[in-house]
């Protein structure tokens, strides 16, 4: 029994047959789970099935690993450099008053 579509037609949607097999893989458990939920599961489509259709449809997609770890690695870039304006800034804004204490008392 051949699941359609067909392989060559998923493979166009992710970058490696690996990719494929994990997504249909990962998303068909997923199904399996919310089925068991439900008491007549008779007739329906079986979760592979499903789950390839999903991926041909663009409803189920996947992100890298390593992109998650940049995204955090800027995050965290990112953050730590508004801190440290943040600390130029008050530590700008506390010189110009000390400057300003200084001028008003030599007047």
């Amino acid at each position: 029994m051949m699941i359609k579509p067909g392989i060559t037609e998923l493979s166009k949607c992710v970058d490696s047959r690996y990719t494929l097999v994990t997504m249909a893989a990962k998303r068909a458990r997923m199904i399996g789970t919310e089925r068991m939920e439900d008491v007549d599961t008779t007739g329906l489509e079986k979760p592979v099935s499903v789950a390839a259709e999903e991926i041909l449809n663009g409803s189920v997609g996947y992100v890298r690993s390593e992109a998650i770890a940049r995204a955090k690695a800027y995050a965290d870039e990112k953050a730590a450099a508004i801190l440290s304006l943040n600390s130029n800034e008050a530590e700008t804004a506390y010189d110009a008053q000390e400057e300003s204490a200084e001028e008003q008392t030599e007047e």
